[in-house]
């Protein structure tokens, strides 16, 4: 089943009920507003579930200006919420009067509303303020086979996946990050919360207690506490954060918290589950779906599945369907994470189900444990879009990680599925190394291509050559936990000097470092070290000399700015020496040294009239 991106080794069948052209024929068209499948759906007192749209969706750009995550939440969720409020309170009231059961969609300004009638339809379409009413019904698929339990795979360090190494978690594991205080959610089959190696990772697990408000929900049918009837969720948590203690570290980000929605009832699932889990990741609801709170959101979504029309689910065929919702999140300050589908034996353009296939998802693909590309991962372009996907790629071949048999199952499998829960742990890591670039999804996703490591591929899709980086195989490559926080907390470094100096004379020296990040550095210092032979001062205000070391300690440097120290330089001895440069930050930044040779020469007083000659 593709929807799905885990590999299984069976056959889905989906069942539809036929319907003879006569009948079709005879049925009367539809209003403009109303989608023929629901017009079919209703016929002979027949109901159906219902997305209806209304008139009007705001400007969300302000967001973007915004400086922090929590801010950006919160003015996402209030304009969002105030513009379903005016286009569908009356609405609202008319459902109630009718006793129908619906839940607000305000992520996109719509209502999933069950068991319409026609003469309900046709009512709602008259009203200026709908746009259209979309079906939202799922056909019933057989269930795949089981999943082949494979071996182990086990490198060097026993206890820790060879996909979490392979994405050089550990390396800043070392450094202290590990995840902490960064949100991860799943929205998928559901999870089971209490394995043993999610229990502890899970928000709503205090140690004694569990609290399942604000931290899971189920809008399809509202079950109060987590459950994964499938695997699939419990297997993409067990990635991201799984780790029992001992010794089975699953997960990239150990020490982050998930969260989790069940958009997927036995494996499918429909455009308002997968719309309503997005807004709870957006504004965390109670387990009755009350009471929305921006402050308890999510930071990186991870969606190992696909919005597919063959797998049965009706409200995907509109290829933009997610879009709306996917761009909002993104406006939010919360990352999409998406696996690029399991399509990648039919060839090139096999990106193709959202959200993997759009623009506003950050794709996925899969490479297996010599880091060749697996050959079930889809490849690009994009059939959406035309833009190149995946993004970059992680391990996904044959992943070791929780299962849903028991608290201490553990279940070996491949797919997309699996190489997207390792990037949301990754950005997971990188946000509590940075904690000013979370939220920044436009800036952290820069960082993760430009410090992806290439893999070799002797593919073309989508007119690019194998050997071009990126490409539509393994589009940046594949992603480096360590060498993306390396990236993630340097600047640039810039040192005007002289090449020569003579003995006896003084010369300045500029240094400059320029933090282009968008993000704030904290407590930073700018320190120059000259040799011995040296006679230094200060020119620029408030540094302070100590020997030949000069140190300016500059505070907060903010995005887009600089910080500079000038001094003045007099060589007592000939000779060649160094000038060192460094730059530290208290906010966790990665020291950042460079030096530059300097030749002090006795004779250069002469040689200057000899060349002027």
């Amino acid at each position: 089943m593709r929807k799905l991106f885990v590999k299984f080794f069976g056959v889905a069948v989906l069942v539809l009920t036929s319907v003879s052209p006569g009948v079709v024929q005879s049925l009367p068209l539809p209003p403009a507003k109303i989608a023929p499948a629901i017009w079919l759906a209703t016929q002979a007192d027949k109901t159906s579930d219902v997305v209806i749209a209304f008139v009007g969706y705001p400007d969300l750009s302000t967001a973007s200006r915004l400086n922090t995550k929590i801010e950006r939440t919160r003015f996402v969720f209030a304009v969002l919420s105030a513009q379903a409020e005016r286009s569908q309170h009356a609405f609202w009231q008319r459902l109630q009067q009718d006793g129908k059961t619906f839940t607000v969609l305000w992520l996109t300004n719509s209502i999933w509303v069950r068991q319409a009638t026609r003469a309900d339809v046709l009512r709602w379409a008259a009203r200026s303020e709908v746009r259209s009413i979309e079906p939202n019904r799922s056909s019933r698929l057989s269930p795949p086979l089981p999943v082949t339990n494979a071996p182990r795979v086990r490198t060097k360090a026993d206890s820790i996946e060879w996909g979490v190494q392979r994405v050089n978690a550990p390396a800043l594991w070392a450094l202290g990050y590990r995840g902490q205080g960064i949100v991860l959610a799943s929205s998928d089959t559901g999870v089971l919360w209490d394995h043993a190696a999610l229990k502890t990772h899970y928000r709503g697990w205090d140690g004694v207690n569990a609290s399942h408000d604000y931290n899971w929900f189920d809008p399809i049918a509202q079950v109060p506490v987590p459950l994964d009837d499938y695997g699939h969720g419990t297997h993409t948590v067990g990635t991201m954060v799984g780790n029992d203690g001992g010794a089975n570290q699953i997960g990239v980000a150990p020490d982050a918290q998930w969260i989790g929605c069940r958009n997927m009832n036995s494996g499918v699932g429909s455009v308002a589950s997968y719309i309503a889990c997005f807004q709870f990741l957006l504004a965390p609801t109670t387990v009755a779906g009350l009471n929305p709170d921006p402050d308890k959101s999510a930071d990186i979504s991870s969606n190992s599945w696909g919005c597919d029309v063959p797998s049965g689910e009706l409200g995907c065929d509109e290829p933009t369907a997610l879009v709306t919702a996917t761009q909002s999140l993104r406006m939010a300050g919360i990352m999409v994470v998406a696996s690029a589908g399991n399509e990648g034996q039919h060839g090139c353009s096999t990106v193709q189900s959202a959200p993997g296939a759009l623009s506003q998802s950050f794709t996925v693909g899969a490479s297996d444990i010599q880091d060749n590309m697996a050959g079930f991962s889809s490849r690009g372009p994009s059939r959406l879009t035309g833009q190149l996907k995946p993004d970059l790629v992680a391990p996904g071949s044959n992943v070791r990680s929780a299962g849903i048999f028991s608290a201490t199952t553990y279940v070996n499998n491949s797919g997309t599925s699996m190489a997207a829960p390792h990037v949301a742990g990754v950005v997971a890591l990188l946000w509590s190394a940075a904690p000013g670039l979370r939220g920044r999804v436009d800036e952290t996703e820069a960082i993760l291509r430009r410090t992806a490591r290439p893999l070799a591929t002797t593919e073309t899709c989508g007119g690019l050559a194998a050997s071009a980086i990126p490409n539509n195989t393994s589009g940046y490559g594949l992603i480096d936990a360590h060498a993306a926080y390396s990236e993630a907390l340097r600047g640039r470094l810039a040192i005007a000097a002289p090449l020569t100096l003579t003995v006896g004379a003084s010369m300045p020296l500029a240094v400059t470092w320029a933090n282009d990040m968008a993000i704030s550095r904290t407590n930073v210092s700018l320190t120059v070290t000259l040799p011995a032979s040296f006679v230094v001062e200060p020119i620029s205000g408030g540094a302070s000399v100590t020997g030949t070391q000069v140190v300016l300690t500059a505070g907060a440097v903010l995005s887009n700015t600089s910080v500079s120290v000038s001094v003045r330089m007099t060589a007592t001895v000939q000779g060649s020496w160094p000038i060192t440069v460094g730059v530290e930050s208290g906010d966790g930044a990665i020291p950042l040294t460079q030096s530059v040779p300097l030749a002090v020469d006795l004779s250069s007083r002469v040689l200057l009239p000899l060349v002027m000659r």
